[in-house]
């Protein structure tokens, strides 16, 4: 058996353990078993001190390389191949003092270590993943969260632009309503204005018309008359006209205007042809004038006949 430093026996116990990490076959034949039964005899077994006591160091770094690269080997796989090891291995090789060379405690021992790295790992494994996963969740919950965050600003963004709108709207409408109000005190004062010009004006024309009925001619006055209403009215119209722009109201009766001012304008023709035909002048009454004539012819000559009689009485 060839004798073998300690940093050896630990690179050795290093190479073994990956070689039994590798397949599930490597032990599948006896001679291959005794092979390694040999290989971990001249390990651990020493001739003149104690037996020699891997370092947990070595698994552990061992098992964390074969982890870290699945083209090493598999955890698993050296797992079973520990377990057919610590159960098949029996004590029947001498040393070169005819002892028996037993190592049945030491890989026991390097079993126990080397399941227990195995589930350290494995645990560790599931539980990085067991974290990745809540951390996988938690990035999903947080997006979750950015996502509701991002509608709840869009929402607020868009409940704002709503209210702004409305406010604007209210206010619009608020202004427009005043502007009206306003267009309507306007209607109103007009229509008094109107109503008090066109009672004033046509009491003041009536009046003057009345006062001076008998020292102006049928013509004159029929003319004044008719050139007075057909200025008051258009006055008016054109009054009750501005008040409808202001109301933003369009419909006008124009046939109403014109018809008024034709009958006006044609009074004002009348009167100018009556004018020229004397139609409107006082004519005499000629057969009351003739029996008038008739009448003082008669007193006439009863007067003469008294006077004559009473010249003849005289004589």
């Amino acid at each position: 058996m060839k004798i073998l430093n300690e940093q050896e026996k630990r690179d050795l116990l290093q190479e073994i353990l990956i070689e039994l990490s590798r397949s599930q076959d490597v032990l599948k034949d006896s001679k291959a078993r005794s092979d390694y039964f040999l290989r971990l005899e001249s390990i651990y077994f020493n001739l003149d001190s104690d037996n020699f006591r891997h370092y947990y160091s070595d698994i552990f770094a061992c098992l964390t390389l074969i982890e870290g690269d699945p083209s090493i080997g598999n955890l698993d796989i050296l797992a079973q191949n520990m377990q057919t090891i610590k159960d098949g291995y029996v004590a029947k090789n001498k040393d070169d003092h005819n002892e028996l060379i037993d190592i049945s405690k030491e890989i026991v021992k390097l079993y126990d270590h080397t399941n227990l790295d195995i589930s350290r790992i494995n645990y560790t494994k599931r539980m990085s993943g067991e974290t990745l996963s809540e951390l996988t969740k938690a990035k999903l919950v947080i997006e979750n969260l950015q996502e509701q965050l991002k509608k709840f600003k869009q929402e607020q963004k868009k409940a704002t632009e709503n209210l702004n709108f409305e406010s604007q709207k209210l206010k619009t409408e608020v202004r427009d309503g005043q502007e009206k109000m306003q267009n309507e005190y306007i209607t109103i004062l007009g229509i008094f204005a109107a109503i008090v010009l066109a009672f004033t004006g046509g009491m003041s024309f009536s009046s003057s018309v009345l006062e001076n009925i008998h020292k102006a001619s049928p013509y004159r006055l029929l003319a004044i008359s008719l050139i007075l209403g057909l200025i008051l009215f258009n006055l008016v119209w054109l009054l009750i006209d501005f008040l409808r722009d202001i109301n933003g109201k369009s419909i006008r009766k124009w046939w109403l205007v014109v018809a008024i001012n034709i009958l006006l304008i044609s009074g004002l023709v009348f009167s100018f042809v009556s004018y020229t035909n004397h139609w409107l002048e006082n004519k005499p009454n000629t057969g009351k004038i003739i029996s008038e004539s008739k009448q003082n012819t008669e007193l006439d000559e009863k007067t003469e006949s008294s006077a004559h009689k009473r010249t003849n009485n005289i004589e």
